[in-house]
């Protein structure tokens, strides 16, 4: 079963990009109801496979529609986890800007955003 946020057109796993662009492209498809524990090590292949390309700025698409009671994705990630996502991607070192995407659990909504930004910015975070 595909789930909704699996490449319907584009974003497959076998695609790395085309001509100059060769290699700058990492798809990570992941399954519905993937939980920190498989959304984990696909961070932290993504997150290496940028400091081996060089990056100097990294541009965060953020979408708190990861968290497990969000009505829309299916997956199964709970606020804790945003903290400990936004200190990995903190951990890079890199300069960020993040851009705010889904995330549709509304009354959880404040809380998962906090969570990820504590951690990207080196605190505790209330989870």
């Amino acid at each position: 079963m595909r789930c909704f946020f699996d490449p319907f057109y584009w974003g497959h796993g076998d695609e790395r990009g085309a001509g100059a662009g060769m290699g700058s492209t990492l798809n990570l498809p992941l399954s519905r109801g993937t939980d920190w524990a498989g959304y984990r090590p696909a961070l932290a292949q993504a997150l290496a496979v940028i400091a081996d390309w060089g990056a100097k700025t990294l541009v965060v698409s953020f979408g708190a529609d990861t968290y497990a009671h969000d009505p829309v994705a299916g997956f199964a990630l709970e606020t804790a986890d945003f903290l400990e996502m936004g200190r990995m991607i903190a951990g890079a070192g890199l300069p960020a800007a993040i851009v705010m995407e889904g995330g549709y659990a509304v009354e959880a909504l404040g809380a998962n955003v906090a969570a990820f930004l504590a951690g990207i910015e080196g605190g505790e975070g209330a989870t």
